[in-house]
């Protein structure tokens, strides 16, 4: 896997992914995301790429922002299986309409291999619901855990298959990230 400096992509008013920069392409391609170069993306609807509602509903509201005219400014967690990463997201409305999203790593720590967050994983036909905002793992009822005590506690971290990964956002960060965008103040998500 591979960390990033800064990553950048532009959206049109239509929510069109319109251009991403050099660094998207080789962050997709050392990480596992295939189908995520610029001629694959080019034209997509940002919400082709969120299937979760709570989180396309953040979304919508840090769009509603921005194009208000306020730059949004969020701080959220980008793990990899064998890394702790720390990302901040700038999202500016353009003088053309547009919206351009900035990302910039903030710290990345070397962790043991956590299987659940690797494509290469078997999967079984359970599912396990992960925040795409702190990486934390849904343990049950109100409980979500950071992913090696989550398979600890939910008896999974020894099994060869584990359940597929469903991102969404948990409760906790989305009413960070609702609190945060009330303000316009930078938020800290993790």
């Amino acid at each position: 896997m591979q960390d990033f400096t800064e990553i950048e992509y532009v959206i049109d008013p239509q929510d069109r992914l319109l251009t991403v920069s050099p660094e998207w392409t080789t962050f997709a391609l050392a990480n596992q995301g295939d189908g995520l170069t610029p001629e694959e993306v080019a034209g997509r609807s940002l919400w082709h790429f969120i299937a979760d509602e709570a989180t396309r509903e953040l979304y919508a509201a840090v769009l509603a922002q921005v194009r208000s005219g306020l730059t949004t400014d969020l701080v959220l967690r980008c793990d990899a299986p064998e890394r702790r990463r720390l990302i901040e997201m700038i999202v500016s409305r353009r003088p053309d309409g547009n919206v351009e999203f900035k990302t910039r790593l903030l710290s990345a720590k070397a962790r043991p291999v956590q299987r659940l967050l690797a494509k290469s994983t078997p999967r079984t036909g359970q599912r396990l619901m992960v925040c795409t905002w702190c990486d934390r793992v849904h343990a049950g009822a109100d409980e979500w855990l950071e992913v090696e005590a989550a398979l600890e506690g939910l008896q999974l971290a020894h099994e060869t298959e584990l359940p597929q990964v469903d991102p969404v956002v948990c409760p906790a960060c989305f009413a960070k990230v609702m609190e945060a965008l009330a303000p316009s103040t930078p938020a800290e998500v993790s």
